[in-house]
């Protein structure tokens, strides 16, 4: 039980220069939007209205894009197990599932008792070109102070 009355969940997000980019470049195209719809207010007409549409349907993509890709992502490691939410889909694994625990690639691998792994992208801080190191020893340090000791 953590100060709050619950028990202590450690999450993990993607960070870095890929958390940065899925603020920014949703909110660049929005304000190209916003300019394309003062344009149309200071002079009304087809065309102005058209482009001001066509990056407001932009702005919706790319938010909802970066969003269901890089800000969505996450790893939660608590009592109760691990749930990895990657863009394709969401997972959960009870602790006592879990085998091994490794850095690939694209993240943390969790290997399954059958031969099956599950990847938790967000420590992979998405191809960003930084070390993943830091972050799996946090994950390391959380899942062998939790009630069950994981082998690497």
């Amino acid at each position: 039980m953590d100060s709050q009355g619950g028990d202590s969940v450690s999450v993990w997000r993607v960070g870095g220069a890929a958390r940065a980019a899925g603020c920014v470049i949703p909110a660049v195209v929005g304000v190209k939007a916003l300019i394309g719809w003062a344009v149309w207010i200071s002079s009304p007409g087809a065309d102005a209205a058209r482009l001001a549409g066509l990056w407001s349907g932009l702005t919706a993509g790319v938010a909802l894009f970066f969003w269901w890709a890089v800000l969505r992502v996450r790893l939660e490691v608590g009592p109760d197990g691990i749930v990895a939410v990657n863009p394709w889909g969401t997972h959960r694994l009870g602790l006592d599932e879990v085998a091994s625990v490794k850095l690939g690639s694209w993240g943390a691998e969790f290997h399954h008792g059958d031969g099956f792994k599950t990847t938790a992208y967000a420590l992979s801080e998405l191809a960003a070109g930084t070390s993943q190191d830091r972050r799996f020893a946090e994950l390391l340090a959380v899942l062998e102070a939790g009630p069950t000791s994981l082998p690497r």
